[in-house]
């Protein structure tokens, strides 16, 4: 059921997402680095996510918010969430594409390859700029819910 705490959410997740998405580009990448749909990407999941984890929480029961420890909490997970399945989504795609080019000739291998792009993956998001990002504003997208959630009934 859509509530105003649900679209609100998402779009400043998804927004948060994206700008993660440009903060990784800047500090982390090497200049020149081709990254395609990376921000875009990022922001269609940070809309799923904002929607799925911070908007349910901060919805509340009979739509009646929440209270700001928990809205906060829902910000800081969505963005533990969306870090994860980034991470791993990526490692996957990685395989599949070299998989493709019949780099791989048995599952294990591919399997160790995907494991191996995951932990580059955490080394190279492992800067304190983005994570700041990411989780700080995380938790300011969910108390910024949490508030749409309070006053919207």
């Amino acid at each position: 059921m859509p509530t105003p705490a649900k679209l609100v959410s998402a779009i400043l997740f998804a927004a948060l997402a994206w700008w993660t998405g440009e903060t990784i580009v800047r500090e982390v990448l090497p200049d020149g680095s081709s990254v395609g749909r990376l921000r875009e990407v990022m922001a269609f999941m940070g809309l799923i996510i904002g929607w799925k984890v911070i908007g349910r929480a901060t919805t509340g029961r009979m739509n009646r918010g929440t209270t700001v420890t928990v809205a906060i909490t829902a910000g800081v997970a969505a963005a533990f969430v969306f870090l994860a399945l980034g991470i791993v989504l990526h490692g996957f795609y990685e395989m599949i594409i070299r998989s493709l080019d019949s780099t791989y000739t048995e599952v294990g291998a591919a399997m160790n390859a995907m494991l191996g792009f995951i932990w580059d993956d955490v080394n190279l998001v492992a800067n304190p700029v983005v994570l700041g990002t990411l989780f700080g504003g995380g938790a300011l997208v969910g108390l910024i819910g949490g508030i749409v959630g309070r006053n919207s009934h």
